[in-house]
């Protein structure tokens, strides 16, 4: 499965640097010292020249990325799953995969929309309630492997929101957007294949990089080109919990089952009324 593990802690000392042997006459130690000041200035550039690439790098992904894709957090402030903001008449509704959940709501569960570099632009929206398809407890139906999740505020005035649709007919492409742990963000954009899962036809799309805290991760279609906003036709989730290399994902079926749910949902008025009567908490 996809749902993150948590990191451990690196005891390897520090990197020591030791002085290079110079010789005893003032002249080579004169030219000795000139050496390793260049040597140093070189090594300078190129750590900054590095530095420079891997901001823009970020920056790049975060242009390419939709704003209203994020990840889910804990109270160690590990990403540990992937969740998108959907629309909805409230603006505070968010979807995921229900294996990132328990049967209970972590009280300390909050969602950051366009999360990068560990920082969160949009703000930390603190997670009220959550809901599944009535097929997923008490086994966990790979067929049904995904959850709607309220926030306390409208997350979707900030972050935009997507829109939901099917996954068949099967899509000519589709963007899949997965996080890591670290909270580097994975994007890759291919056509996707089908598998036969207990009796579904579930989307399968392959690519690499989507490991652990990816799942949740939306496979989107008709993308914005200035938003980066689109359709979600899947999540990571599903056969096997969305895979288990990270170079091959899978998504239950967006069909009846969930627009159902979703519909539920999205015709109530007050959502805040609806966590306590579609049993969201």
């Amino acid at each position: 499965g996809r749902l993150a593990r948590r990191p451990g802690h690196s005891l390897a000392p520090a990197p020591h640097l030791t002085s290079a042997a110079i010789g005893s006459a003032a002249v080579r130690h004169v030219h000795a010292r000139g050496w390793l000041s260049a040597g140093l200035v070189i090594i300078g550039a190129v750590i900054l020249g590095l530095n420079v690439l891997a901001q823009a790098s970020e920056h790049a992904r975060a242009r390419d990325s939709s704003r209203a894709v994020g990840v889910l957090l804990l109270r160690d402030r590990h990403p540990f799953c992937t969740a998108s903001v959907v629309a909805s008449p409230q603006g505070n509704l968010i979807l995921t995969a229900a294996h990132c959940l328990g049967r209970r709501l972590a009280p300390t569960l909050m969602f950051a929309p366009s999360y990068h570099g560990h920082r969160a632009p949009l703000g930390e929206w603190h997670v009220t309630g959550q809901v599944f398809p009535p097929g997923w407890f008490p086994y966990g139906n790979e067929n049904e492997d995904f959850a709607f999740l309220t926030v306390s505020g409208d997350v979707q005035a900030r972050a935009g929101a997507e829109r939901l649709g099917f996954s068949l007919p099967v899509p000519g492409s589709v963007r899949v957007e997965g996080y890591s742990p670290a909270g580097a963000l994975t994007i890759c954009s291919r056509r996707p294949g089908t598998i036969l899962a207990a009796g579904q036809q579930q989307l399968r799309f392959a690519c690499p990089g989507y490991a652990s805290a990816s799942s949740g991760g939306p496979f989107l279609t008709d993308i914005h080109g200035r938003s980066g906003l689109g359709t979600i036709v899947g999540i990571i989730g599903g056969f096997q919990e969305g895979g288990r290399s990270p170079s091959v994902s899978y998504s239950s079926p967006f069909g009846t089952v969930l627009h159902r749910l979703y519909g539920s949902l999205t015709r109530v008025s007050d959502l805040t009324w609806a966590e306590g009567t579609l049993g969201l908490r």
